[in-house]
């Protein structure tokens, strides 16, 4: 890709042999272009301000001024989650990046009340300002300006996935949205005799506090442990049920210690008839081949099940029928049958959604359809929510 060579020029030879070192990389040329984008807008934005007396172009330079604070943060929240990992924190330092983003976010937020604050006073006090030429030319500069760099930070968002990077594009996108405020206020107050500025200006700062919210609110998420990405979830158990031998995966949780930082533990099901040593080994490999394919430190627990006894699969089967009669999205992992002279137990662990209020009524349910068909039959249910 063409950014990508541009990008390069700026990157020593030999950094992007390892991926976090070039995510680094990538992420410090993007954190100076806009540092220095911003820099450049504020100081202009304030000179045409002073010189049209327009409270808007100075309060849209002082936006500017805020997003070189948030490219000064892209930069270090990039340089921090680069820090390999220590004794403190062996799984090494990327949520650091989740950080930088809410303190992006907190930028945008602060800049939109500023914003709102400066539109209502103008709302409440309102001039007329002639139409001059020099301020409409450095709006629209700065439109151009922050269009391309919202650009430049979608593309490189997509060498690296950085949630950092996308907050600073939607705050490159708000901004050109504040400064065509500003430029329609400007020149059709100007040109009109209308003091239209403080009306656009109170519309303009309530979409970025909008947007600073949502930029906050997708980052927390990651940091209380959001579900992983379902597409990442079928990844990893095609990858596992790929070998022969495997029989069965649940439990699979991921952790996610920052961008390209995942911790992945699973159970997987091996016919208990096997060979333990041979089972053991095949485990080991698949362990390596997760760790590999998704950069992550991985834990598997082997569980053997037994797929030998006919009685076992039929009951399983059953109790599989009318668990999802009962609900479709019920699922059930490590089933067990102990025969006895008057009755016959169903050990297994039943994954139901979050949604079930009422779990112990939901087991009640399945045990009272299974005695329909058998009386003797017994459900030993332990419940649980599925991690995915």
């Amino acid at each position: 890709m063409q950014i990508e060579r541009l990008l390069n020029r700026f990157v020593k030879k030999g950094t992007l042999g390892d991926e976090q070192t070039a995510r680094f990389a990538y992420g410090k040329v993007a954190g100076w272009v806009g540092l220095g984008a911003n820099v450049f807008l504020f100081l202009v934005k304030v000179l045409a301000g002073a010189l049209a007396g327009s409270v808007s172009i100075v309060a849209d330079a002082f936006n500017n001024l805020s997003d070189a604070g948030s490219s000064l943060v892209t930069l270090v929240g990039f340089r921090l989650s680069s820090v390999p990992p220590d004794r403190e924190h062996p799984f090494g330092h990327g949520r650091m990046e989740y950080l930088s983003t809410m303190a992006v976010a907190a930028l945008i937020m602060v800049a939109g009340v500023e914003l709102l604050k400066t539109a209502a006073e103008k709302i409440f006090s309102p001039t007329v300002l002639p139409f001059q030429w020099l301020p409409v030319i450095i709006l629209v500069l700065s439109i151009m300006i922050k269009g391309a760099l919202a650009w430049f930070y979608r593309r490189v968002d997509t060498l690296v996935d950085s949630q950092t990077l996308r907050a600073a594009a939607t705050d490159s996108r708000n901004d050109i949205l504040c400064t065509a405020g500003v430029l329609v206020s400007t020149v059709v107050g100007g040109a009109a005799n209308i003091a239209s500025d403080g009306y656009v200006g109170v519309l303009v700062a309530l979409f970025v506090l909008w947007s600073g919210f949502s930029v906050l609110r997708e980052t927390v998420s990651p940091l209380l442990g959001q579900a992983p990405d379902p597409v990442l979830v079928q990844g990893i158990k095609d990858t596992v049920l790929a070998y022969d031998g495997i029989v069965g995966v649940h439990d699979l949780m991921v952790h996610n210690y920052g961008p390209g930082r995942l911790v992945l533990s699973l159970h997987a099901e091996v016919p208990c008839e096997g060979d333990m040593m041979k089972s053991h080994d095949l485990i080991d490999c698949i362990e390596r081949d997760l760790a590999e394919h998704f950069r992550a430190v991985v834990c598997i627990h082997m569980d053997p099940v037994d797929t030998a006894d006919e009685r076992v699969g039929r009951l399983r089967m059953l109790t599989q029928t009318v668990m999802e009669d009962v609900d479709a999205v019920l699922s059930l992992h490590d089933f067990r049958v102990v025969f006895g002279e008057t009755h016959t137990n169903l050990i297994f662990d039943l994954v139901v959604p979050f949604h079930h209020k009422t779990p112990a009524d939901t087991v009640r349910e399945i045990e009272r359809r299974l005695q329909v068909i058998d009386p003797r039959l017994r459900v030993v249910a332990t419940v649980e929510h599925t991690f995915e």
